[in-house]
């Protein structure tokens, strides 16, 4: 599906050849507005992916525009074009939260790879959203198997819906990159023991060292799976925070920023909740 784009410019001549440009790569020109009030019709009506915005119009310039278009829908994607490029006009343009900007006379090229960047932190997002889970099942799956010798299936994925609360022993996983994010591991004291059991080829001394089986187990599958996610795409630049340990049966888990979502592998210890989550973080400046 093509990227839908608006331009807003009071020159009827920036408006042809910005919207030539656009329709020549592959880009759907859904409407242009040369005001305020135009603008805010236009973009209402056809919500398009992306806005060109001029920053020099009559009655009210490109940042007036902006502010308005923001207040309408924070999520608008806001390209500035001018002909000028200083610090206080870019200082301006990030403090109203304009995605990016491009300078005229504008060059196909340019606009193009400024609306791919602006545009990659949601397509990205929605990558990682529809994916993710899948790739940490994996690691865990890998290294249960690798480890203890022993196979491991899925239910299926689910959202978390309300607070979850812990069957006995639980690590927790910080996610840093591209967009911040949280692994939970959750299993029973005995699905704990059992397995570090396996894994120690003994039993396990006392609770610390079963604590200790699970905070390296989480370890290993968070940063095996960042690592396969880096690999499919470098933008994440993802990597792990040391694992936080919890254990009682009574520990309530809320993760209010981030959406979990979660699958319960199968093992012949017990079963093992895996909980995946990640947001979204500010508007990048390109």
């Amino acid at each position: 599906m093509a990227i839908k784009v608006m331009i807003v410019d009071d020159s009827p001549f920036s408006r042809t050849l910005i919207a030539d440009a656009l329709r020549e790569g592959g880009y759907e020109v859904v409407g242009e507005a040369d005001s305020l009030e135009m603008a805010l019709e236009v973009y209402n009506e056809q919500k398009p992916d992306v806005v060109t915005m001029d920053i020099a119009m009559p009655e009210n310039d490109g940042f007036e525009v902006s502010r308005a278009l923001l207040r309408n829908d924070p999520e608008t994607k806001i390209i500035l074009s001018s002909s000028m490029k200083d610090e206080e006009t870019e200082i301006e343009a990030k403090r109203i939260g304009i995605s990016g900007y491009v300078q005229k006379p504008i060059e196909a090229e340019a606009l193009f790879d400024i609306i791919k960047k602006v545009l990659s932190p949601d397509l990205l997002f929605k990558d990682l959203m529809h994916e993710g889970l899948d790739i940490f099942k994996e690691a865990l799956a890998q290294n249960i198997t690798r480890m203890a010798k022993t196979p491991v299936d899925f239910a299926g994925n689910m959202d978390i819906e309300a607070p979850y609360i812990s069957n006995g022993v639980t690590a927790v996983i910080g996610i840093i990159g591209q967009y911040s994010g949280t692994m939970l591991l959750d299993l029973s004291s005995e699905t704990a023991e059992k397995l570090a059991g396996t894994i120690l080829h003994r039993e396990a001394k006392n609770t610390d060292e079963v604590l200790a089986m699970v905070s390296e187990l989480a370890n290993i599958i968070g940063g095996v799976a960042c690592s396969m996610l880096n690999k499919r795409e470098k933008a994440y630049k993802f990597r792990v925070s040391p694992p936080s340990m919890f254990h009682g049966n009574s520990a309530e888990l809320v993760s209010p920023m981030v959406k979990i979502q979660k699958s319960l592998a199968n093992t012949e210890f017990g079963e093992i909740f895996l909980g995946v989550g990640f947001k979204k973080g500010s508007t990048l400046w390109m």
